[in-house]
């Protein structure tokens, strides 16, 4: 018998084209980077979050210049009619530089869950609204029954939104007279409560809901595959992010290593230190391919009308893979930095932070992989909820 009949029916076939270079990729890169650059200094970018000035000018111009929030919606409803293979270039470069704005939130998981509706014109306005950037829509996850649906208005409490604060509405699984569904949920009216926590290029709000407005987005019929899909796009982009943070942390410490002399020569220049830099240029390597190629894996399978299970399969890996490479990057980064690494005024505690509120936010490597072992079923293994 060979290999690939012994895999489980879940397991994505690999198509190596996925991850070959795409001149248009690289031409949205460099603008995205040329804008990232310009305008998302570190230090000016932790200034705006302290002042509550986020978004910020990096946001602006991603919406203006690039049109960040029209790549992955289709031009029928005014986009540009791309997907995620080409959010998650940009995801890469804004997660290199720590970009507190709601990429994450509103551009890509807010947007693609409006696309979601059952109905395109009950969240017609509020698509357009975002897509000319004036909306902020962000998600909830882990919720599975914290909001009822009466009479048109939700209620209940929400922990750790993603950028709760600053948004004008929220997406939400909730319960009402008909069962589960999705609800599109209008801020204007709830007490949202900023958190304090170890990242805060990542803007956390506790959301306190009592009779806000809100439209049924999913009904029961559909909620189950609605919320599939979001939490593997939820993957994917994270795992995106944290593709760019290691070739970020990566350059970092190679250009340190380099210049940084010990007993008369670079450091860059010791085996032991070389081959700890090997690691994370590897593990650079498998994050990227695991990203890419499950934003292919996903677009291609929502083109098609396909069951999710194989781009299931394929985000948990990316989720795994790129939470484990971060850290290992974050970690290796602050010690080959020396004493400097560990100091409140150089950059690589930043994105240690950021790596391990992600950990605590999205799901450590242990929880990407049990959720694979579900999915493929292997004996022993525990389904984990998707919400």
């Amino acid at each position: 018998m060979s290999a690939p009949d012994r895999l489980p029916p879940l397991w994505p076939d690999s198509d190596p084209a996925v991850l070959a270079p795409v001149p248009e990729h690289e031409d949205l890169r460099a603008v995205a980077r040329s804008i990232v650059e310009k305008h998302g200094d570190l230090e000016q970018l932790l200034g705006a979050v302290e002042s509550g000035q986020v978004p910020t000018e990096v946001w602006r111009r991603l919406t203006a210049e690039l049109d960040l929030t029209a790549i992955a919606v289709p031009e029928a409803q005014g986009g540009a009619g791309f997907g995620l293979r080409e959010l998650v270039v940009v995801l890469e470069e804004t997660g290199a530089a720590l970009v507190p704005d709601p990429v994450l939130s509103s551009a890509v998981l807010g947007l693609q869950a409006l696309l979601l509706a059952d109905d395109p014109a009950v969240a017609a306005d509020v698509l357009a609204d975002a897509l000319a950037g004036s909306a902020l829509v962000t998600d909830a996850w882990g919720h599975a029954e914290a909001l009822r649906l009466e009479g048109g208005t939700a209620s209940g409490r929400l922990h750790r939104v993603l950028d709760a604060v600053g948004a004008t509405h929220l997406v939400a699984p909730a319960v009402g007279p008909e069962g589960r569904m999705l609800l599109l949920v209008d801020l204007a009216e709830a007490g949202v409560t900023p958190l304090e926590h170890l990242d805060v290029t990542r803007r956390l709000g506790d959301v306190v809901l009592e009779g806000a407005s809100a439209r049924v987005l999913v009904g029961p019929d559909g909620v189950d595959d609605a919320l599939r899909r979001l939490a593997v796009l939820r993957q994917v982009a994270v795992a995106a992010e944290h593709a760019g943070m290691v070739a970020r942390l990566l350059d970092m410490t190679v250009a340190h290593v380099t210049t940084r002399q010990q007993f008369g020569r670079p450091i860059g220049s010791f085996q032991a230190v070389k081959h700890r830099l090997a690691d994370v240029l590897v593990a650079r390597e498998r994050c990227r391919s695991a990203v890419r190629y499950a934003a292919a894996r996903l677009d291609d399978d929502v083109a098609a009308g396909h069951d999710l299970g194989g781009a299931e399969v394929a985000a948990a890996v990316a989720a795994a893979v790129g939470t484990e490479a971060v850290l290992a990057a974050a970690h290796e980064a602050v010690q080959l930095h020396g004493g400097i690494g560990f100091t409140w005024e150089h950059p690589a505690h930043r994105y240690l932070r950021r790596a391990l509120g992600d950990e605590a936010q999205f799901g450590s490597a242990r929880d990407h992989r049990a959720r694979l072992a579900a999915l493929l079923a292997v004996p022993g293994s525990t389904p984990l909820e998707v919400s």
